[in-house]
C-alpha cells in the first residue's frame, strides 16, 4: 500500500524552486522515495542552514480523509506539483532564530497545506549539500560535464590571467576556461565576419588618388628652388671674365 500511494507522487520527484520572502531567499528541493515524500529547504547565506520535512503514506491518507482512489491521489499530487512549479509557496513561522518552520502550499487558496520542517544540524546540512552536488555532477556527465544543458556544445576559449601576469613569471592561476556560447551568437558572428571580408575587398578595389599613384610629384622641389632649402629660390652666380694679356 505504501508504494501504491507514493507512486502517484512521482510528479514531485527531483523538483527545485526558489522562494523569496522579505530579504531572504530559500531554495526548495522535492524528493520522492518508496517510503516518503521529502522536502529540503535551504537558506541562502553564510550560515548554510537547511531544514527537512516529509510526508509518509499514513500522513497522505489522513489528508485525503482515508480516500485512496486513483483519481483522488492523482489530483492531490498534481495540485501540489502545480503549486510548487508556479512558486505558490511561502515559509511559515519564519524568524531567523526559529529552528522549526513550515512550508505552505497554496497560501492564498481556501485550504492551504502545511508541511512541518525541522532544522538540520551543521553536519547533516553539509552532508545533504554534498549529496545534491554529487547528483548534479553525475547528471552532467551525459552532456560532457556541462553544468547548464541549455547552451550549445560550441565553446569559446577564454584566458583567465592572474594579477601577476606582467611579472615575467608563469602564473599558476592562468587557466583555459571553456565558456559555452549560445547558438544564436554563432549566426551573428558569421554575419560579422562576412561583412568584414566584403569591406576588405571593397577597399582593395577602390581607385588610388594622384598623390598615391605619383608620390615623386610631391617630393620633387619646384623649378628654380634651392636644393638645400626648397622654400627659397636658388642663387644665380655671374661668371667672372678675365682680360687677355695680349690686350
Amino acid at each position: 500500500m505504501s508504494t501504491n500511494v507514493l507512486s502517484y507522487f512521482g510528479v514531485l520527484d527531483e523538483l527545485i524552486q526558489v522562494v523569496y520572502q522579505g530579504f531572504d531567499r530559500f531554495v526548495v528541493l522535492s524528493q520522492v522515495t518508496e517510503s516518503a515524500w521529502s522536502i529540503y529547504l535551504g537558506l541562502k547565506g553564510p550560515e548554510g542552514r537547511w531544514w527537512r520535512g516529509s510526508w509518509s503514506t499514513k500522513h497522505i491518507i489522513n489528508i485525503t480523509n482515508g480516500v485512496q482512489s486513483d483519481q483522488v491521489l492523482e489530483n492531490f499530487a498534481e495540485k501540489l506539483r502545480t503549486a510548487f512549479v508556479n512558486g505558490d509557496l511561502t515559509i511559515g513561522e519564519w524568524t531567523e532564530k526559529d529552528s522549526n518552520i513550515n512550508l505552505t502550499f497554496g497560501p492564498t487558496t481556501k485550504h492551504p497545506l502545511h508541511m512541518a520542517l525541522k532544522e538540520l544540524s551543521a553536519a547533516e546540512a553539509a552532508s545533504h549539500a554534498t549529496t545534491v552536488f554529487t547528483e548534479i555532477a553525475l547528471q552532467a556527465q551525459s552532456r560532457k560535464c556541462q553544468l547548464n544543458p541549455l547552451f550549445s556544445s560550441r565553446n569559446v576559449t577564454v584566458i583567465a590571467e592572474s594579477s601577476h601576469a606582467n611579472s615575467g613569471l608563469p602564473s599558476p592561476l592562468s587557466t583555459l576556461i571553456q565558456v559555452p556560447v549560445p547558438a544564436v551568437n554563432q549566426a551573428a558572428e558569421r554575419k560579422i565576419k562576412a561583412l568584414e571580408a566584403e569591406l576588405a575587398r571593397s577597399k582593395e578595389r577602390s581607385p588610388s588618388g594622384d598623390t598615391i599613384s605619383n608620390p615623386s610629384a610631391c617630393s620633387r622641389p619646384p623649378k628654380g628652388a634651392s636644393l638645400a632649402n626648397p622654400n627659397k629660390k636658388a642663387r644665380k652666380y655671374q661668371a667672372i671674365e678675365f682680360e687677355s694679356d695680349e690686350d
